[in-house]
This record gives structure tokens, C-alpha cells and sequence, in this order.
């Protein structure tokens, strides 16, 4: 479980949880939770994209992932 990486929205800044039960794949349903319920004015465009696009395509310009730094113990 990766624990050094986040998911930061890009409309908010709100920080998500990057843990991946898939390699390199997002777990979807905390995303679209989260842009559904706090952004519904931006969540309508973006489901309809998923229907002709990849959902990962859409997320990359929802939420950008971040490296955390490194803290000792």
C-alpha cells in the first residue's frame, strides 16, 4: 500500500489518499465521490467524458498526484 503519495483536486486543493489496490491505477470511487459531492458543477462534464474516455485520462486533469517529502523518525 502506498502511503507517500497523494491525490491533490485541482479545483479545491483538497487532499486525497493515494493508496493504490491496483498498481499505477487510482481507486476510483473515492474520486468520484469526492468530485461529485464537492464540485457537482464540474462532475456533470466530467462523467459525460467518461462515457467516450478513458476515466483515468479525465482524473489526470481532476487530480494531480503528489510525492510527499520523506520524514525521519
Amino acid at each position: 500500500m502506498a502511503t507517500d503519495r497523494q491525490y491533490r483536486c485541482r479545483y479545491c486543493g483538497y487532499f486525497l489518499p493515494a493508496w493504490l489496490p491496483v498498481a499505477k491505477r487510482p481507486e476510483s470511487a473515492m474520486l468520484l465521490h469526492h468530485l461529485g459531492v464537492m464540485h457537482p458543477a464540474e462532475a456533470g462534464p466530467c462523467f459525460k467524458r467518461m462515457e467516450t474516455e478513458k476515466i483515468d485520462a479525465v482524473f489526470r486533469e481532476v487530480y494531480k498526484v503528489v510525492d510527499l517529502p520523506e520524514v525521519e523518525l
